[in-house]
């Protein structure tokens, strides 16, 4: 394939194993890379899987520089600081109550799919990150009847503005399907959506479902 700039990506498949040689000497290195070869897998597979009316789907998690030079994306984002991590500590507590409540509460349960998928989907991760905050407003408004967003920012002590600035200007434009108006996102803009996400889900489980 011939991308933008005169950029060039060939794809080749074995037994289920997908890779991308990219000679893209436009790109600024290894992490818009694997965006890039990404992208250009989804066309060839998304392709194949509407010819065959099949739900094929990719996963792509390494990327290798033309030195040699491996890079494993694992399923675990980091911020600014290697260190980083979305995880909720204590950590076995926080699983423990989410296996209970989510077998309780179906919008709790769907909305931390979503965070989840938001994690390692780089084009969709606003969308994703935007429909599991919009999932926990529908379980305010289930639970309390009061339809508005307001309900929500009292119970939690979250914002609109807020919310709008990190996560809804980006997942507008796809969420209405006007795919050449998305705003390209940075790492830290991602990473920013999921903490923000991830937030609002801890809030609605303690407002919920407290802790002993």
């Amino acid at each position: 394939m011939t991308l933008q700039g005169g950029d060039t990506a060939s794809v080749s498949c074995k037994a289920s194993q997908v890779s991308v040689l990219l000679d893209a000497p436009s790109l600024d290195g290894w992490i818009s890379a694997f965006i890039v070869a990404e992208s250009v897998a989804s066309i060839i597979v998304n392709s194949l899987g509407f010819a065959l009316g099949s739900g094929y789907s990719i996963d792509m998690r390494q990327v290798v520089e033309a030195d040699g030079t491996p890079h494993v994306f694992g399923v675990r984002p980091t911020g600014e600081r290697p260190g980083d991590s979305l995880a909720i500590e204590p950590s076995l507590l926080t699983f423990k109550r989410a296996i209970r409540f989510s077998g309780h509460d179906l919008f709790f349960r769907l909305a931390v799919q979503d965070y989840l998928r938001a994690m390692t989907d780089v084009t969709d991760c606003a969308t994703y990150c935007y429909r599991a905050i919009e999932g926990i407003k529908s379980a305010i408004v289930f639970r309390t009847g009061n339809d508005s967003w307001d309900e929500m920012h009292s119970l939690l002590g979250t914002d609109r503005t807020s919310i709008t600035e990190v996560v809804k200007r980006f997942a507008d434009p796809v969420r209405h399907g006007n795919w050449v108006n998305a705003p390209v996102t940075t790492s830290l803009q991602r990473w920013m959506m999921l903490s923000q996400t991830r937030d609002i889900l801890v809030r609605y489980l303690n407002y919920a479902a407290p802790a002993a």
